[in-house]
């Protein structure tokens, strides 16, 4: 028997029916699909759950699991080379989990992929498995003292296609020894025109969080900026000088460059800052936001531990999903440019 529900109160007031309990736990899981609540009727529509019992929790992780390691067809190849700097000054907004997740995708869809190690932590180096310890040929080396990029470039081991150029503590010291060299901006530029790029096709720079003369070398040398925002209200104070800088880049050092990539990450749906956020960065950067948003996750978190990006760790996780449905966008992305 349904109780009769007085003008202007809710569905759930005055009643306790299995119904509208049952609604609303579903529909705070996130498990119903279509689960609709009317402001003007107070009406809950409750969908039939679907018969299929190949559709359940499992099924679907497991299907999309396959998705993440390859199971589909190879994505598209750029026509060439593209060399894209992942910046941002601010710390903690996802550069280095973008740079190995976004590498460790491509490459597992069939693409060549070179991650470039500048930040002096090794973070990227570390999520990759490379080895990066003091003495090892590092990026250091080819930024102070002109060593070829092919003796630092090491294979990521068991991904094919992906490849990773470590840096050491070592390029903590890199900004001052290189002050009184001359052009001292153009070192990563001259190191990549000297590297054979014709078997790649991404180069992915990873930088430090700030806007010194690693960031710059990684601006000058890129033609694309990919800019992680993460969505929250101090992410964006920063990103207009680093828009600033790439400005200063593009008119003194490297007419092409340009932001063409812009990745919303550690996304909390919870949060109406983090909505307000996302439609703050669409509006301003328009079509280079791309679709897919990568959610907070603490499986992403736990995969640089294991020395593994979170594609490999657990591919049927929400991180690992999203960032493989961001670097098929930015595959889809070359496609459009052939």
């Amino acid at each position: 028997m349904s109780v009769p529900v007085k003008p202007g109160q809710s569905a759930g007031q005055g009643s306790r029916g299995v119904q509208v309990n049952e609604a609303r736990s579903e529909a705070a899981s996130g498990e119903v699909r279509g689960t609709f609540v009317s402001r003007e009727t107070n009406a809950v529509v409750i969908p039939e759950i679907p018969s299929d019992p190949a559709d359940t929790p499992i099924g679907r992780a497991a299907e999309a699991a396959v998705g993440v390691r390859g199971g589909g067809q190879p994505w598209p190849r750029p026509p060439r080379c593209r060399i894209m700097t992942i910046a941002n000054q601010k710390g903690g907004v996802g550069k280095t989990t973008t740079a190995v997740n976004l590498a460790a995708s491509l490459a597992q869809h069939g693409s060549r992929v070179l991650v470039v190690d500048l930040d002096p932590q090794g973070n990227a180096s570390t999520a990759l498995d490379v080895d990066h310890h003091i003495g090892v040929p590092s990026v250091y080396d080819v930024l102070v003292d002109d060593r070829p990029l092919a003796e630092v470039i090491r294979p990521v081991g068991e991904m094919p296609g992906l490849f990773c150029a470590p840096a050491t503590i070592d390029l903590a010291g890199a900004e001052i020894e290189l002050v009184p060299v001359v052009a001292r901006e153009l070192r990563l530029t001259r190191a990549l025109k000297a590297h054979d790029m014709s078997d790649l096709d991404y180069v992915l720079v990873d930088c430090p969080p700030s806007l010194g003369l690693l960031t710059l070398n990684a601006l000058v040398a890129a033609e694309e900026v990919l800019l992680p925002i993460q969505c929250e209200y101090y992410a964006l104070e920063g990103v207009q000088q680093l828009l600033n800088t790439a400005d200063l880049v593009r008119v003194n050092f490297n007419p092409g460059l340009h932001v063409s990539t812009v990745l919303l990450t550690m996304y909390d749906g919870r949060t109406r800052l983090a909505s307000d956020v996302a439609d703050d960065v669409r509006a301003h950067f328009g079509a280079s936001v791309l679709s897919t948003i990568i959610p907070r996750s603490v499986r992403v978190s736990e995969a640089p531990s294991r020395g593994q990006s979170v594609i490999t760790y657990d591919p049927g996780s929400s991180g690992a999903i999203a960032y493989t449905e961001a670097a098929r966008e930015l595959a889809m992305q070359s496609a459009d440019a052939h």
